[in-house]
């Protein structure tokens, strides 16, 4: 009997030496990897194939910073007919509008493309123009005070037309009240607008607007179509 005790202990033993340490926990997962949004922004412009050089900084004054500014030469969707520069943000929703709202409208009302952005400005480090500033300024009369245009930003983009793959343009001061097809497509896009940027102002808003769209992506709320 004491022979196996002494068997049945060293078994014991042996079992306990075989199977060592208890195992360790699994260690806890990596903290995710904060994303820069501004990377992030630039990358979706090049997955999107727009053509555009990242700037440093844009403008000398304080109030006319513009958060990630890209100079603009073309997109996926069209060349420009001159560059622009307007946030990284301001246009990622200029090439999802016009990917989702002008290219659709050109097919079904031309049965083409747009192949050129006809716009008249972006990036512009100043105050909002209204009806009674412009008439200032038609008189020769300083014009002082305002609230800051979203152009100060580079939150706005003013489109004066759009030229089609065969060479035609439409023009938004000859055609927006020239009805046919051409009056037709601008004020579909124009209300597509709505959809994708904050304030949309047409020629129906104000004289001020009479030759292009404004559109852009600020804190206010305004469908002017």
């Amino acid at each position: 009997m004491r022979s196996v005790r002494y068997l049945t202990v060293a078994a014991a033993l042996l079992v306990g030496a075989c199977a060592g340490p208890p195992p360790r926990p699994p260690a806890p997962p990596p903290p995710p990897v904060a994303l820069d949004p501004d990377a992030a922004c630039l990358q979706d412009l090049r997955d999107r194939a727009v053509v555009f050089e990242p700037l440093a900084t844009v403008g000398a004054s304080p109030a006319c910073q513009v958060p990630n500014p890209v100079k603009v030469t073309a997109d996926g969707q069209m060349n420009w007919n001159r560059p622009g520069v307007l946030s990284c943000t301001t246009m990622r929703v200029v090439e999802r509008f016009e990917a989702d709202a002008v290219q659709p409208a050109a097919q079904r009302y031309f049965g083409q493309r747009v192949v050129r952005l006809l716009h008249m400005g972006t990036y512009e480090c100043r105050t909002r123009r209204t009806d009674a500033t412009a008439a200032a300024a038609a008189a020769g009369k300083p014009v002082r005070g305002g609230r800051l245009s979203e152009h100060a930003r580079g939150q706005a983009i003013d489109i004066g037309g759009f030229e089609l793959a065969d060479g035609t343009v439409v023009s938004v001061k000859r055609d927006w009240r020239g009805g046919g097809r051409n009056a037709a497509f601008l004020t579909e896009v124009s209300r597509a607008a709505c959809e994708h940027f904050s304030v949309v102002l047409t020629p129906n808003y104000n004289a001020v607007h009479a030759d292009h769209l404004h559109l852009d992506i600020g804190p206010h709320r305004l469908c002017g179509v």
